[in-house]
């Protein structure tokens, strides 16, 4: 009776076992993650079949980063002597962040093998706000100020922190911070030692950035996400004996979002010769000479430094005389340092008529946000003297040292140069205006008639040493002769 019994239990299970395709289980590490830093979801598929899982989920309140491509393998002999199955464990790995504390969910969780389908219970995840202790290791992304004005610069830099050697660094996402004009840096990967709620880390800068904030209200800065391989075990430098069996241990590692406010400019107090830029600047002009002919190159150079965005300021204007021909601007630009750059302008001109244009002042101006006011800055834009021309512009604008609107400028003066009358008395006028308008013609002419009497005067010696050669010939025929 008992071995029917047993045989019986027998083909009940393997019958259970072969209609028994698959299994799943889900497993959070850890159990409460904390807000903003990536935490594992491994989901473990148990079969008896060849077939591969498919599976779907909907994530609430987290962010699924990515899924790590090969699943872990692990087999298993399941079943009675004579009917044994060999299972195999299929563990899918998924990295996810919670970008706020409190309760978030994997609903609708479905794992699809073959023709079957196996549907698991919803997944409560609890996220703590912040980290009860602080971690052995993690990533941080620090500011130079977590309010700023619209356009000021503001410095991120990135940073691992942790209590063991770091030995490799792989950045998996770099920050986008939209919303901001940037300049990344690849900073060189230095340790210092820093002191963190008493106890002493290892701090690395892994990446660093100089962003300029386009709009008002709260931004925020992207975390950077990286795989760092550490030498774990104990902190203890005479543990194990000295001999440093510590074992390489791998780590992801997310830097929280920072919030920054972003504050407009203050309208009161705005000038008219603002140009944008935020935080003290310098300006200078400069200009090889003064006086020029016409249908001469004129070039004038304007460097402008400082703390702000200077990849957007555009050329500011210098002359708009009828009597220059403008060309296109060139600009270069190029950081000094972290925190400040240079922009270099160069300008070039067509001198095309006579004109005079007298000296100006040139006023430029910034925001200061240490003051929370505007200020100005004054360049001299020398005179300009051209001549040698055939005709002048006639003068438009009388006022002089004006200030200038509508991103600096216009050049508002020119001075009406007399045209020189053939009647005047050159012989008693130092000026070079003074000099008739043909003297090119002129120089000319002379130049022409002195080469004629040069070569005149080369013929006539020529002429004369044959005639002298002649007479020697008759005097020596003379003597044979004799």
């Amino acid at each position: 009776m008992k071995k029917n019994i047993f045989i019986i239990l027998s083909i009940l299970y393997s019958t259970l076992m072969s209609v028994w395709a698959a299994e799943v289980a889900v497993q959070v590490i850890p159990e409460q993650p904390v807000k903003g830093e990536v935490f594992d979801v491994k989901f473990k598929v148990t079969l008896t079949t060849n077939d591969k899982p498919y599976i779907s989920f909907t994530p609430v309140n987290l962010e699924v980063l990515e899924r790590v491509n090969e699943p872990e393998y692990h087999f298993e002999i399941r079943g009675g002597i004579g009917r044994a199955k060999t299972t195999k464990t299929l563990t899918y790995t998924y990295k996810m962040v919670a970008n706020r504390g409190g309760t978030s969910y994997l609903r609708d969780i479905l794992v699809e093998v073959g023709k079957e389908k196996v549907e698991s219970k919803t997944v409560r995840i609890k996220v703590l706000s912040e980290r009860k202790e602080m971690p052995k290791i993690f990533a941080r992304a620090e500011v130079s100020s977590d309010e700023a004005y619209l356009g000021e610069g503001i410095d991120v830099r990135y940073y691992t922190y942790s209590l063991y050697p770091i030995i490799q660094t792989e950045i998996k996402q770099f920050p986008k911070l939209n919303g901001f004009i940037k300049r990344f840096h690849k900073p060189v990967d230095t340790e210092e030692a820093v002191r963190v709620d008493g106890k002493v880390y290892r701090r690395s800068l892994k990446y660093s950035a100089r962003i300029y904030p386009e709009k008002t209200g709260d931004l925020t800065i992207d975390p950077l996400r990286m795989v760092v391989q550490y030498a774990g075990g104990s902190v203890n430098p005479f543990g194990n004996l000295g001999f440093g069996f510590n074992r390489f241990k791998k780590k992801n590692l997310s830097s929280k979002r920072v919030k920054i406010k972003i504050k407009p400019l203050p309208t009161d107090g705005l000038i008219s010769s603002f140009t944008g830029l935020v935080g003290e600047h310098e300006f200078k002009l400069t200009m090889n000479k003064n006086k020029y002919l016409v249908n001469e190159a004129i070039e004038a150079r304007l460097e402008v430094s400082g703390p702000g965005a200077l990849e957007k300021l555009e050329a500011p204007k210098l002359f708009t005389s009828e009597a220059l021909e403008k060309f296109d601007d060139k600009s270069d630009f190029q950081e000094l340092g972290e925190s400040r750059g240079r922009k270099v302008f160069e300008y070039t001109y067509l001198a095309r008529a006579n004109v005079e244009i007298p000296e100006r002042i040139l006023k430029l101006g910034y925001f200061d946000p240490e003051t929370s006011q505007y200020k100005e800055v004054e360049v001299v834009i020398p005179s300009l003297k051209i001549g040698g021309g055939s005709s002048n512009i006639p003068s438009k604008n009388t006022t002089s040292n004006a200030p200038l609107n509508e991103n600096l400028g216009n050049d508002r003066i020119f001075k009406e140069v007399p045209s020189p009358s053939l009647m005047s008395a050159p012989l008693f006028d130092t000026s070079w205006k003074s000099i008739p308008l043909d003297w090119v013609k002129y120089l000319s002419f002379i130049l022409t008639g002195l080469i004629l009497v040069q070569t005149l005067l080369l013929l006539k010696g020529q002429s004369k040493k044959i005639e002298k050669d002649e007479n020697l010939y008759k005097i020596y025929k003379r003597l044979l002769k004799k």
